[in-house]
Parts: structure tokens; sequence; C-alpha cells
């Protein structure tokens, strides 16, 4: 079943798309009906709404003309109305969405504005908006209703712009014809998109399927079959360039024949797959391989601890071996850090998004403040902090940073700052850990993100990219002399992925073969340069951040844009994930290994989509 929203102002033409819906055979779903409907029958409504807003349902009805008086003069009590109304409304939609599925309709259509705005939109596998140029829908308006134009025009200006409707629609369509003309050119329209639909019916089962926790296929709402480097594509073929790089797990890019031809040789050859952590040929190749190619030319000693698939289990053994071996609980984490989402990584996680998720506890964790985020000597506050004995504070374990904050809006820790608190780390007997699984295996330039300081931390949790192909492997790097745990006090089934060492190998050769490192550096340029001279000139309220392929874009002064200029670019071909504050920052973040033309291309996307939503808004 193919769900469709659409909306459109007053005199703009819904009823005729409407109509169109119903015959191509199709169901409408009028939430404003549903809504009144529900204002009459459900009782659990009606009873939230009256211990909101008491003394407004008498005898089981709902006083309209009191529940108007309150709420419309109070921009916060309408928000806490609709708030409680389309809980409901999103309810009974889903309801009878599930009725027309079991029909075996095809199509079905969700009539509201509000759709949008409430979340009912992401029932939708498009919305479409109706406009039409001002002076048709005054003269549809005075025809229908028998007002003045000047009443007219003052209704439908009052009402969402045309610009409003291109940003947060995925589709629109003008109706500047003959209503019989555009009826047709609507079900031409649908009919198209159903078709296309058919072609992608994995997509409709995930999400009749599916948990609602998923999150990048809302961004993202398009099925993809295969993938080849930079590029990701749809069952029809079309392509999308990738500058999500699966959340940073595809430095080497998808597909990477080099890699991609050891692991098959390595599966024809009917090597084991799963051994947990026995000794196995992978592993130690693997193990030999890092020791030759990164620890020892760095003059760096690490065991290496294989934890559990994830990097927030990588993170879980580090902050447990990091009480184990000071006998200290507490940790210090960064304000604006992202370390994973199980409890213990959650516990050093900062954004109260994330740690709502928990809904327990989580503590022993201080959190401190990042260097960039105040200007006093953040170094001399942590120092106070652990050494006073009136701080409150008991000296913690270890402190847990990110060299550069990914998922908290691409922060560059100072280099200067690394080295101090390296220096105040071992001054107080604090582990210093790192946690390098976004921005760790190059992504920064050199392999090891804190090599540009020249230090060393006690304990360093890789993931994400280094497996060299997007299987999942996570790795603890631990000083030898911390190297403390008894066998099996921190395990898993998954603790050594076979397949993920043989490509973890192959993407350090792949490394050296092509130069990487210096890859990296250039294409740094081409992108700094690109944000400074292109970008930043539209708005003298954005700024630029990043290193390396990691680059940020900040669209906070602005406003809440960045989700529009995202969902652009997507609809133009590029895939580019946000983060930060309100999710303000858009994140540019290409494989290590993308060609410049495709870099070149991406970056264009940027410019023109950040275009066409700045021009909007002026």
């Amino acid at each position: 079943m193919f769900i469709i929203g659409i909306t459109g102002g007053t005199g703009s033409g819904k009823t005729t798309a409407l109509e169109a819906v119903k015959a191509l055979g199709g169901r409408v779903i009028d939430c404003d009906a549903v809504y009144h409907d529900l204002l009459e029958t459900d009782r659990a409504m009606l009873a939230e709404i009256d211990a909101a807003f008491p003394g407004v349902v008498e005898d089981g009805k709902l006083q309209r003309k009191k529940l108007g008086a309150v709420v419309f003069a109070d921009a916060a009590k309408l928000e806490t109305l609709n708030r409680i109304t389309h809980s409901h409304v999103d309810r009974a939609v889903e309801e009878l969405l599930r009725q027309g599925r079991e029909a075996g309709v095809p199509l079905m259509a969700i009539d509201a504005i509000a759709l949008i705005e409430s979340g009912l939109g992401r029932r939708c596998k498009a919305t479409v908006a109706i406009t039409a140029p001002e002076d048709v829908r005054v003269m549809r308006l005075m025809a229908r209703e028998g007002i003045s134009e000047e009443y007219a025009r003052s209704r439908i200006r009052a009402q969402k712009s045309d610009d409003w409707f291109r940003q947060n629609c995925t589709l629109t369509l003008c109706n500047d014809g003959e209503r019989a003309a555009f009826e047709e050119k609507c079900r031409q329209q649908f009919a198209a998109m159903m078709e296309e639909e058919g072609k992608n019916m994995g997509q409709e089962v995930l999400e009749r399927l599916e948990s609602g926790v998923r999150s990048y296929s809302r961004a993202f709402p398009v099925e993809f079959t295969r993938a080849k480097m930079s590029k990701m594509f749809t069952p029809d073929g079309k392509a999308y360039l990738d500058f999500f790089n699966g959340a940073g797990a595809l430095n080497y890019g998808h597909n990477n024949e080099y890699i991609k031809e050891k692991i098959l040789a390595y599966l024809m050859d009917d090597g084991i797959t799963h051994a947990l952590d026995m000794f196995t040929g992978a592993k130690a190749a693997f193990f030999n391989a890092f020791d030759e190619k990164i620890l020892q030319p760095r003059g760096l000693q690490y065991r290496i601890m294989s934890c559990g698939p994830t990097g927030t289990n990588a993170v879980e053994a580090a902050l447990k071996l990091a009480r184990k071996v000071t006998g200290r609980t507490g940790v210090f984490a960064l304000t604006g850090s992202f370390h994973g989402m199980t409890l213990g990584s959650l516990s050093v996680t900062s954004g109260v998004d994330h740690r709502e998720g928990a809904h327990v506890p989580l503590p022993f964790t201080t959190f401190i403040p990042h260097p960039n985020a105040v200007s006093f000597d953040t170094i001399e506050y942590y120092r106070w902090m652990m050494t006073d004995n009136y701080s409150g504070v008991e000296k913690p374990a270890a402190i847990i940073i990110e060299t550069t904050q990914a998922e908290g809006g691409v922060h560059v820790a100072p280099t200067e700052w690394l080295k101090r608190l390296r220096q105040l780390c071992d001054e107080q007997g604090v582990l210093l850990i790192v946690d390098d699984i976004q921005v760790g295996c190059g992504r920064t330039g050199p392999f090891l993100s804190f090599e540009r300081a020249g230090i060393t931390p006690d304990l360093v949790v890789l993931s994400k990219s280094i497996s060299g192909y997007g299987l999942p492997m996570s790795l603890l790097l631990i000083r030898p002399e911390l190297d403390q745990f008894y066998p099996a006090e921190h395990n898993g089934t998954f603790r050594g992925n076979q397949l993920a060492f043989v490509g973890a190998k192959a993407a350090l050769e792949y490394r050296e073969m092509v130069d990487l490192e210096a890859q990296v550096k250039a294409k740094e340029k081409l992108v700094s340069d690109f944000v400074e001279q292109k970008l930043l000139p539209m708005d003298s309220r954005l700024t630029h951040r990043g290193i390396g392929l990691i680059q940020g874009v900040d669209f906070e002064a602005i406003g809440d844009v960045s989700g529009l200029v995202a969902k652009e670019c997507f609809r133009r071909g590029l895939v580019i994930e946000r983060a930060g504050r309100n999710d303000c920052v858009l994140k540019i973040m290409p494989a290590l290994t993308i060609q410049e033309d495709e870099l070149a291309e991406g970056l264009s996307i940027i410019e023109e989509s950040m275009k066409t939503v700045l021009g909007g808004l002026s």
C-alpha cells in the first residue's frame, strides 16, 4: 500500500488532488474529521485535555468555546493541546491505515497540513503540497465562499507560504489550470509514484515490520540495494553520493575492491568465521600487521583486546579496566561528548536526549567543559577539581575524550590542550582514554587522531572503520602495565570477528599502497577552501569547523534550517548527516578514498541546497 500525505492552502486545489486519489482506487483519511470525531468519542483524550485545562470538559463533553478561550491566546498552552491531540489522532490514523492495508487498498492519502508538523508525515511514502498562484486562489475562494477579494487575500497570506511547502514536502504540484486537467495531472503523478514504489517492496516490508527505533531510514527514505566506493544505488539504479560514510565506518569506501578480494579469498578457502577469542591465523595476521604498520613506527606499545562487535562495548571495557586498575569509580567526560548507547558508555555521553533513553540514573561521571566551549583555562580548572579538598569532586579513575567530537558537532580539541591534558593525567595518576571510534583510522589524516599532539593515551578505543569493510569490530589498546583483566573478565560471543580481521589487515595494506594519509590532507584543503569561499559567504552567521575529512558547517545562529539543507541535499542525490546541539551542524564526512570529482560534485550539491533553503528564508 502506498501512503501519501496531501496538504495545501485555501483555494489551492487540494480537494481535486484527493479526488485523483479516489479515482485510482484509493482512500482518503481526513485528519480534521478524525480529530473532531475523537473530540466526541475518545474519553482518554478528553480526560487528558481536562487534566491539562481543568473545567473545559463538562458531563463528558468538551466545551469548545471554553477551551478556545484558554489556549488560543497562549502559545505554550496551544502547544500542550496539540501534543495531546496529535498523539491520539496519530493512533487513530494508524488504525485506519492498518484497516486499509488488510483490505488490500492500493493507495491511501492522509489529508492535513498538520501531518507534517505533528509527525504523521513519517507514515507517508511521500508528502505532496498542492499550490496555486495567489490570483487563482483568490478567485476560487471568492467564488466558493462569496467573500471579498481583500478578505480572500488576507486569509491566503495568513497561511503557509509556497516556499514552506517546497522545503517541507517531497513534491509540490501547482494547480494553475482547469480542474479536470489538474486532476489528470495528479492521477498520473500518483500512479507513477505507486509504480515506482512497486520496485521498492523491501522498503514497505521494513516500514511495516521494523521497530520504530529506526532513525537513518527516516532521513533517507529509499531502499538501497548496492554500493561501490562513494556511491549507493536504489533498485532502479539511481545513484546517491555518500557523504555519510556509514557514520564513519566506511573510510575505505563501499566494497573496496582490494579489501573485498582478500575477504572473498578467505571465504573460498573455508577460513574459520567464528572462534570467540581462540588463536586463529586471521587474528594473528592482523595483529602482526597492526604492530608492524601502526604501533612500531609510532613507538607505541599496546596490548590489543578484541572486544564485542561495536564501539560501545570497547568503551565499556575501557571504563571497567580504568576503575579496576586505579581503584577509583569516578570518570571525567567532556561536555558535548558521545561514547555509545549502552549504560556505561551512555554515562559518559553528555547529550540529554541520549541519556534520557537509559531510563535509569547514570552515575559516577563528572562532566567537565570542553576547551572550545569556554574562555577560561580548562586544564587548570580540571586540576583544581582533582586537588582542592573543597571542590566536592573525587579524583577520577580516568578522563575519556574524543580528540575531535564528531556527534557533538565537529569540535576539534586544540593540540596544545591535548599535550597539557596528558601532563595533567600523568601528574595526578589519572588514566587518559581516547575514543577514536569515529575519528580514528585516518579520518583526521594520521591513522590515530592523537598523533598530532605527540601523546600516548593509556587506553585507546577503535571501532567503525578498523575492520576496513564496514564489518563489526572493536578494539581496546591497553598500555602493557594496565593489562590487568583476568581471563574472561570482559567477554562476549562475538569478540573475535574473523572476517573483520581479514578486512582490517587488507585495509592497512591498502592504506599504504595509495598513500591515504597524503590523500586526506589534499582533500581536507579542497573541502576547507570550498566551505570558506563558497558556503560561508552566504550568511555571516554561518561557522565552520573541522580537521581532515570530518568538516562541519554550523547553522545554529541562523535557526532550525540544517535539516532543510540536509533534506534538499538528499533530494539532489547526496546522503549527508547532521550533528551537534539540535542537529544544527551539517557534517561533511565522505570516504577517505573519494575521487576528487565526486568530492567536488557533493560540495556543489551542498552549495545549491544551501542557496535554495537560505534563499527561501529571506
